[in-house]
């Protein structure tokens, strides 16, 4: 009987963790050449986070570059679906932009499809971890790349590296390979928003 109830009890939370979670998709995305270095034109401001608030930071990033001002604090106080520690799972981003109107899509892919992704031209939220080997895991918006680095709009202070219009922060592609696998579910992730917002 006590087995039994460990099961149920398992498939339960099993289920909740299916309706809850967002699962990365590997990203269709595919073309001919992709270009050897490319830069998402225009200027954004970069603002700085406090300790976990890196989704409304990102998100507030890309919205500015769609068009729309967002400040990452202000957009944090209503973020939806907010963990219990504050942090803010993939999910809780797609659902954001869903609700501005927006289509958003959560992939898995590697340094070339990404880099598709950004030839799109709007910024690509990135699941990272802040540190190898550790768990703290962050999300920060990628707007370029070239052949060894990409290019990221960090909302972490003390990972600002570089000064451009709309980056501070250059990551080698080597890098990035050792910060990307964030856990066995979301390695080599990011959240793609599309430009077209669906409510014109």
């Amino acid at each position: 009987m006590k087995n039994a109830s460990l099961w149920a009890a398992g498939a339960v939370l099993a289920a909740a963790a299916v309706r809850y979670r967002a699962w990365p998709q590997k990203d269709p995305i595919s073309g001919g050449d992709i270009p050897e270095s490319y830069m998402i034109p225009g200027s954004n401001r970069i603002d700085y986070q406090g300790r976990r608030d890196c989704a409304a930071f990102s998100s507030a990033y890309v919205l500015r570059h769609l068009g729309m001002e967002a400040d990452g604090s202000e957009l944090y106080k209503s973020y939806p679906r907010k963990l219990l520690d504050g942090t803010v799972d993939p999910k809780g981003i797609l659902v954001l932009f869903r609700q501005l109107g927006y289509e958003a899509s959560f992939y898995q892919g590697d340094a070339e499809t990404l880099k598709r992704q950004i030839g799109r031209g709007v910024p690509v939220i990135l699941f990272i971890k802040t540190i190898p080997n550790k768990r703290h895991l962050h999300f920060v918006p990628v707007v370029g790349y070239d052949r060894e680095n990409f290019y990221l709009a960090e909302s972490l202070e003390h990972k600002a590296n570089d000064d451009g219009p709309n980056h501070n922060r250059k990551l080698p592609i080597a890098e990035l390979e050792s910060i990307w696998r964030t856990n066995l579910l979301y390695r080599q992730s990011y959240i793609v928003v599309h430009a077209q917002d669906r409510s014109d």
